[in-house]
């Protein structure tokens, strides 16, 4: 599910994925099978990508929020005390309000979740609505049936060998009645080609992306490398259709089965307008640049440099 810019994205913050834990170097998944065996995210090892967009982002909000708060700015200008104060809660602005888009995005995939599985109870949320009236209106748009297309929802995929996992946020059946599919005539770009896309029909992986700003169209770099990800890992967890609401006795939230095979990948890009379906190429050479990011994660998570100071010289007589 995540992730203005890329942090923008109304990521799923509060409403933890199943399996997931949160540790000091972000967030690892629990295999229930191995208990105590940490896997680490595929989010997390994206993480390590510098994306171009955040710096800008994150200036864009500070300069919003030191535009509203101008007369304060002015006031503390002349107090160096207050001046250091105006300064650091201007410097937290874009992490309050990255935190709040990330909230709303949480609350927009559990209204979105409950639709999955087939109209599940949930308090009704005004801020999230308009969103989820977009993924309505995809579910009409596609012909998706939730009984008879939906195969998985909120479902942990893992990775054992090649220790990672992650969540995708839904499995479905889509038909179409061609190989290619146009593109939507107001988002085709004009720097390249404006080829129709594939969509075969049969069961497609899709993560939903939620933001505020950004149209429909966006696509950030990470995108295929997270579906295949997602796509290549051996082993499934989630519940059947018969106990999909975790009610039934036989309920077990770590039912493992082999994952499926994918005819496609895509972002469901909601947005309180609209949305954009935008299948994205999660191959073999994603799938590549994703593997080539896992040792720097784990470099990154397992190197403590706390230790490496400056040395004395070799020509100090107390050097020893």
């Amino acid at each position: 599910m995540s992730g203005e810019g890329r942090p923008a994205q109304l990521e799923d913050a509060d409403h933890a994925p199943q399996h997931a834990v949160a540790t000091a170097h972000g967030r690892y998944y629990d295999d229930p099978a191995f208990p105590g065996r940490l896997l680490v995210s595929v989010t997390n090892v994206l993480d390590q990508l510098a994306i171009d967009a955040l710096p800008p982002a994150a200036a864009k909000v500070t300069a919003e929020w030191f535009a509203e708060h101008l007369p304060q700015a002015i006031r503390a200008a002349a107090d160096p005390d207050e001046l250091a104060e105006f300064v650091r809660q201007a410097k937290a602005a874009y992490k309050q309000e990255w935190e709040k888009r990330r909230e709303l995005g949480s609350r927009i995939h559990r209204q979105a979740h409950a639709i999955n599985l087939g109209g599940a109870p949930i308090a009704p949320d005004p801020d999230a609505e308009p969103f989820v009236g977009s993924y309505r209106q995809w579910l009409a748009d596609f012909g998706v049936d939730i009984d008879r297309d939906v195969i998985a929802a909120e479902c942990t995929m893992l990775h054992r060998e090649l220790g990672y996992a992650g969540t995708s946020d839904l499995w479905v059946g889509l038909r179409f009645p061609t190989p290619t599919s146009p593109l939507v005539p107001r988002f085709r770009p004009r720097a390249v080609p404006a080829d129709p896309l594939p969509t075969p029909s049969g069961l497609w992986l899709v993560d939903i992306k939620t933001s505020l700003k950004h149209p429909a169209s966006t696509v950030w770099e990470d995108y295929p490398l997270q579906l295949a990800a997602l796509r290549r890992a051996p082993v499934s967890l989630f519940c059947p259709r018969e106990c999909r609401y975790g009610a039934a006795a036989h309920h077990d939230a770590s039912h493992e089965v082999p994952t499926p095979d994918f005819v496609g990948a895509a972002v469901l890009n909601l947005r309180t307008t609209g949305y954009g379906f935008i299948p994205l190429p999660a191959d073999e050479q994603a799938f590549a640049a994703f593997r080539g990011l896992q040792p720097v994660t784990s470099y990154l998570h397992t190197r403590d440099l706390r230790g490496y100071k400056p040395i004395q010289p070799p020509t100090r007589k107390d050097a020893a």
